[in-house]
């Protein structure tokens, strides 16, 4: 391309995105311009913010075994696994999901020794469920059948995170509504009609809260894990336009 025809192409480029500026600019100005005389448009948002406490406790542990037997490695992870999505079946409330699971050979150099093949396997196996202490005691017994925690963890379940955002809704209109009129009243205006309304319903909610656990110290005394929920705050944004005359 020529230096003339490449100058020829930047300026209807930058031509174009001055035009496209220019209308976004410009739409507010176009719809305060399409009122009737003696009608003002009024833009606005709100927010409201809740914190609320978690509900839903997620419990995630796995099985690690190490042998120099492939077989022998895959063995024993499919039968404590089985034997562990067994007992988590038996309580309510609490559902059960496996993860990875992942068998790979490495060389192992003892101290003084010559280096040995050995297999190492895992598995992993999720509980989740807003019955906290069922999962806690349940998290316990299957510590207690060899497996470790990965991570213990709460966070505010859908449910309750849609059941708040609704109650935050209704208090965002309201405000907003009370805003747009006392924005009408500083205007001289004796009335105002909500021409557009936009609820943001996205969903940004703090992370989980993290507990990390102790590994099996080989004590078939083993305690049940403790944990305690935190809070989430839960926001909604509510935009009006509303005209006022």
């Amino acid at each position: 391309m020529t230096n003339a025809k490449f100058a020829g192409v930047v300026r209807n480029f930058v031509v174009v995105l001055m035009s496209m500026v220019a209308v976004s600019g410009a739409s507010v100005h176009a719809q305060q311009a399409l009122l009737p005389e003696g009608q003002t448009l009024i833009t606005l948002s709100v927010t409201e913010r809740l914190s609320v406490q978690q509900d839903l406790a997620i419990a995630s542990l796995r099985i690690d075994v190490e042998d120099q037997n492939a077989s022998v490695v895959q063995n024993r992870i499919n039968t404590v696994m089985a034997q562990a999505l067994q007992q988590a079946r038996e309580v309510d409330d609490v559902s059960q999901s496996t993860g990875y699971y992942n068998v790979y050979q490495f060389d192992r150099q003892p101290q003084g020794g010559r280096a040995e093949t050995v297999w190492r396997g895992s598995q992993s196996l999720t509980l989740e469920g807003r019955d906290a202490q069922a999962l806690l005691a349940l998290a316990g017994e299957l510590q207690e059948m060899g497996l470790i925690m990965n991570q213990l963890s709460y966070r505010l379940s859908t449910a309750r995170a849609d059941e708040v955002r609704d109650s935050l809704m209704e208090a965002a209109i309201t405000r907003a509504t009370d805003k747009a009129q006392r924005a009408s009243a500083a205007l001289g205006k004796s009335r105002f009609d909500i021409a557009v309304l936009d609820v943001d319903t996205s969903s940004d909610y703090s992370p989980p809260v993290m507990m990390r656990a102790m590994a099996d110290t080989g004590s078939r005394e083993m305690t049940p894990p403790s944990a305690e929920p935190g809070e989430t705050e839960v926001t909604l944004t509510v935009r009006i336009q509303a005209v006022a005359q």
